[in-house]
C-alpha cells in the first residue's frame, strides 16, 4: 500500500507520549482523577471500588509511585481522587504535594478503597466506582489503553461494567494495514521535521538514566564499576544496556521525572529510545539518522503490540520494544530490509518467553537484557547470521511472525498471568 505520512505520524504522536511513573498505577490514578473532578468534598466519599484486569493488577502491585513511599493501586486511586486533574492524563501524579499525599493516605487508612481483579478479562480494564454519602455514585471506565476513558457516569443505582471483548477491528485497522516495506519507506522519506518531536523522548529518558546512574548501590553504578575494572568495554552494547537499566531502575523506584513512553509503556519507551541513543552515540550517527531510526523502532513496537496486546504474561520490553529497538539499530546501521527482518528473527527466536512478573525495580535487569541482545541480534544479522524462519514459532513473513507471537502471548500463555500473580500475592503477604 502507499505509505500514508499523516496516518503514521499520527500513530507515533498518539503512541509516544510522556508518562510519570509506571503506567499501570497511573492508569488507575488517571481514571480516579476523572471521578475526583466530580467530587466537591472528599469527606462525602463512602466507598471506592477499583476493579482491574489481572495483568494490570500484577504490574501495579509492587511498583513505586512517583515521589512517595507507599506502593499499590489503593494509594494510586486515592491520589487520583485527591489531585483530580484529569487533563494531565498519564502525568497526573507528576507533582504530589505533601498535603495531597496526606489526604490520600487518610482515604486508604480509613479502608474506603478496595481493589478487585476482574476475572476472565482479556483486555486492559479499569473501573473506578465511587459511592458518596448522599447516595450518588460515579463510575469511570477505561479499556484497552491506559488513558482510554470510554465511560463516565453519575447517578443512583449504577451497575458495575463488564469488560467485553477487545474490538478487534479498532485494535488492528491502523498499524496492521502496513507491512515492513511500508514502515521502512515511511522512515526513509518522511520529512524529518514531522518526526523531530521524537528527540524529546531521548532527552526525557536520558534524564531518567542520569538519575539512575547516581543511585548508590544501583545497577547503573555497578555497570560503571565493571567498566572501570576492565571486565566490560565501554562500547555500544554495554552503553545501551547500562542506560536502559539505570533509567528503568529510577522510574520503577518512584522517580518524579517523566519517561517518554512507547505503545503505552514507559519501560518500552526507555528500551527503544535509549538503545537507539546509546548506539547512535557510539557510532556517531547523525541526528537525522537517529530520528528516522526512532520513528521506525517505535512503529515496529506499536505493530508488535497490536498482536501481543497492551499487557501480557510476556515481558513487552523483550518481545516488543526490544525487537523494535533491534530493528531500529539495524536500520541506523544501514541494514537492508532482509537484514532487518533477520535481526527480528534473532530476537523472537531467542528471548521469547521472558515473563512479565509485574512492575518493580527488577525490570531494570530485563531492560538491560533486551537492549543488549537487541544490539547483538542486529550485528549478527548484518553478518548474515539469523535463526532460520522454519524454527519453532518463527515465520517466513513479517506479519506471520508477529501473529505467531501474539497467539503465544494471548492464547498459549492465557493461564500464565494467574500463576505469576498467585506467586506474587503469596510472596507479598510474607513481606508486605
Amino acid at each position: 500500500m502507499a505509505t500514508d505520512y499523516s496516518e503514521l505520524v499520527g500513530i507515533l504522536k498518539r503512541e509516544v507520549v510522556p508518562a510519570t511513573g509506571c503506567t499501570e498505577p497511573i492508569a488507575v490514578a488517571y481514571a480516579a482523577s476523572v471521578a475526583g473532578a466530580k467530587i466537591k468534598d472528599l469527606s462525602m466519599i463512602k466507598a471506592v471500588e477499583v476493579c482491574v484486569d489481572a495483568a494490570l493488577f500484577k504490574n501495579g502491585l509492587r511498583v513505586g509511585i512517583p515521589g512517595i513511599k507507599k506502593r499499590g493501586l489503593e494509594i494510586a486511586a486515592a491520589l487520583g481522587l485527591v489531585i483530580a486533574t484529569p487533563d494531565k492524563e498519564l502525568r497526573v501524579l507528576e507533582t504530589i504535594e505533601p498535603e495531597q499525599n496526606q489526604k490520600a493516605e487518610a482515604l486508604v487508612e480509613k479502608e474506603l478503597i478496595s481493589v478487585c481483579i476482574k476475572g476472565n478479562c482479556s483486555r486492559l480494564f479499569v473501573e473506578i466506582f465511587v459511592t458518596l454519602t448522599d447516595g450518588r455514585q460515579i463510575k469511570v471506565m477505561a479499556v484497552d489503553r491506559h488513558n482510554n476513558i470510554v465511560k463516565v457516569e453519575e447517578g443512583i443505582n449504577l451497575t458495575h461494567e463488564e469488560p467485553g471483548a477487545v474490538d478487534e477491528q479498532a485494535h488492528k485497522k491502523l498499524i496492521q494495514a502496513y507491512d515492513l516495506k511500508d514502515l521502512l519507506d515511511f522512515s526513509n522519506t518522511v520529512p524529518v521535521d514531522e518526526i523531530r518531536f521524537l528527540q524529546e523522548g531521548v532527552e526525557k529518558n536520558m534524564m531518567l538514566a542520569k538519575e539512575g546512574l547516581s543511585f548508590d548501590g544501583g545497577i547503573g553504578q555497578a555497570y560503571q564499576k565493571i567498566i572501570e575494572e576492565g571486565i566490560l568495554n565501554d562500547q555500544m552494547v554495554t552503553k545501551a544496556e547500562m542506560l536502559c537499566a539505570a533509567a528503568s531502575e529510577a522510574r520503577m523506584s518512584g522517580s518524579t521525572l517523566p519517561a517518554m513512553s512507547s505503545a503505552g509503556s514507559g519501560n518500552h519507551g526507555i528500551t527503544v529510545f535509549l538503545t537507539i541513543a546509546g548506539v547512535a552515540e557510539s557510532t556517531e550517527a547523525s541526528p537525522e539518522a537517529m530520528l528516522r531510526a526512532l520513528a521506525f523502532s517505535n512503529l515496529i513496537t506499536v505493530y508488535i503490540k497490536s498482536f501481543t496486546g497492551t499487557l501480557s504474561a510476556m515481558c513487552g520490553c523483550g518481545v516488543a520494544a526490544g525487537i523494535g529497538a533491534c530493528a531500529g539499530v539495524s536500520y541506523m546501521m544501514g541494514a537492508s530490509e532482509s537484514q532487518i527482518f533477520k535481526s527480528m528473527l534473532n530476537m523472537v527466536g531467542s528471548i521469547t518467553g521472558l515473563i512479565c512478573d509485574g512492575g518493580k525495580e527488577g525490570c531494570a535487569y530485563k531492560l538491560a537484557l533486551s537492549a543488549s541482545w537487541a544490539v547483538k541480534a542486529a550485528l549478527l544479522a548484518q553478518k548474515g547470521v539469523a535463526v532460520h524462519e522454519d524454527n519453532g514459532i518463527l515465520a517466513f513473513s513479517f506479519r506471520q511472525l508477529f501473529e505467531n507471537l501474539g497467539y503465544l502471548c494471548n492464547t498459549g500463555l492465557a493461564g500464565a498471568n494467574n500463576s505469576i500473580l498467585d506467586i506474587m500475592e503469596r510472596q507479598y503477604k510474607k513481606v508486605g
